[in-house]
């Protein structure tokens, strides 16, 4: 078999965990950038470096406005891939534990 012919491309029938994860190592690899371009923000400061400081300040909110945003594509990819009708089975379970435990079954009988 010919190793250039194979398709690097994700195929469409890759699960969404799988996809999932992939998102989870872009947010590490940004946070590990974070802590890099914090250091060297902290480095900029001692050596009173304002420009320097100033423009790794831009870069690191830039970056955080990238996690919270594949943090966010994340939580809705999660509600989006929840089986249908979730919250309705755990509603049905308290109501079977009220049921099972006869509260509001017993009647006060006045003469």
């Amino acid at each position: 078999m010919n190793i250039s012919s194979v398709n690097p491309s994700i195929p469409s029938s890759v699960s969404g965990a799988q996809q999932g994860g992939n998102a989870e190592a872009k947010i590490r690899a940004l946070e590990q950038k974070l802590q890099t371009l914090n250091a060297e923000k902290q480095k900029a400061i001692r050596n009173k470096d304002e420009e320097k400081e100033k423009k790794l300040e831009k870069q690191i909110q830039e970056i955080e406005k990238q996690i919270q945003q594949l943090k966010q594509q994340e939580k809705a990819k999660k509600k989006e891939d929840a089986p249908a009708g979730a919250g309705v089975e755990d509603t049905a379970l308290k109501k079977a534990a009220v049921r099972l435990s006869g509260a509001g079954n017993s009647m006060d009988v006045y003469a």
